[in-house]
């Protein structure tokens, strides 16, 4: 507990100041999160080189339809959020139809990294950086609230043959938080209306629990307990921001029509 709250308060603060120091920290940033955390992920599902060369590829192709041929990043977006909804129905299932030892190519390209490029190329991090900002600072307090909810009051097991430790009155508790967290948040910012920030609320409290349990599915399924080591208490980069990468494509449809 006490590894988990130093390497989660130090790692915050590092974050956060890379968000709003300048658009080059953004950008790297935005770099490292989606690189560091498909390596992560092709790694756990035990992908070969040629998976990497061809997810390398599909990341490169989406790039260029986008940047240089002016395709509608909104095509790509609702790529992304149909990708993210069907390993969501794979939760359910058993055996689940997506096992993540073939298409993880495809996977890793559209459920990790491709939604980080669209963030870039729409230009979110400098025109709408309170997004960014907003998004890690909820998912934090949804985290945090339903890890301390749960340990202290949780009973009932949220999705015991994926997660055990996740209780619904650790969900419960995480949602109360956040959006109590997004009202506040959205009077500091002062952008958008409230009713735009109670739904921005409602889609990471629950878009972002169940990003949570898809990466915790997809180490269940090869074995593995963290993706990583980087961060003390935390795991590696997939495990702390696993929310955050679910959650992104969807915030991004909410923004292209909310603006």
């Amino acid at each position: 507990m006490k590894q988990r709250i130093i390497t989660g308060i130090i790692f915050g603060l590092i974050v956060l100041g890379l968000l709003m120091f300048h658009d080059i920290s953004r950008l790297i940033l935005l770099g490292l999160i989606p690189l560091l955390s498909l390596f992560e992920y092709l790694k756990i599902t035990k992908a070969k080189l040629v998976d990497y060369i061809f997810c390398l590829l599909i990341i490169g192709f989406a790039f260029g339809l986008c940047y240089f041929l002016e395709f509608n990043p909104l095509y790509l977006i609702l790529i992304c959020c149909t990708i993210n909804l069907s390993l969501v129905a794979n939760l359910f299932l058993t055996p689940p139809f997506i096992k993540h030892t073939t298409l993880k190519s495809v996977f890793g390209a559209f459920y990790i990294v491709i939604p980080f490029m669209l963030a870039q190329i729409l230009e979110l991090h400098s025109t709408k950086g309170y997004a960014l900002i907003s998004i890690m600072i909820l998912i934090w307090v949804s985290d945090s609230c339903a890890y301390f909810v749960g340990s202290r009051i949780g009973k009932r097991k949220l999705f015991p043959s994926i997660s055990p430790k996740k209780t619904w009155e650790g969900f419960y508790g995480a949602g109360m938080c956040v959006f109590i967290a997004a009202y506040i948040t959205g009077s500091i910012f002062s952008v958008n209306e409230l009713n735009f920030w109670m739904f921005f609320a409602l889609i990471i409290w629950i878009l972002g629990s169940l990003g949570d349990l898809i990466a915790s599915h997809v180490k269940r399924i090869h074995s593995v307990k963290d993706s990583g080591t980087i961060l003390p208490g935390h795991g590696g980069f997939f495990d702390r921001f696993d929310a955050f990468i679910f959650v992104l494509p969807f915030i991004l449809l909410l923004l292209e029509y909310v603006g």
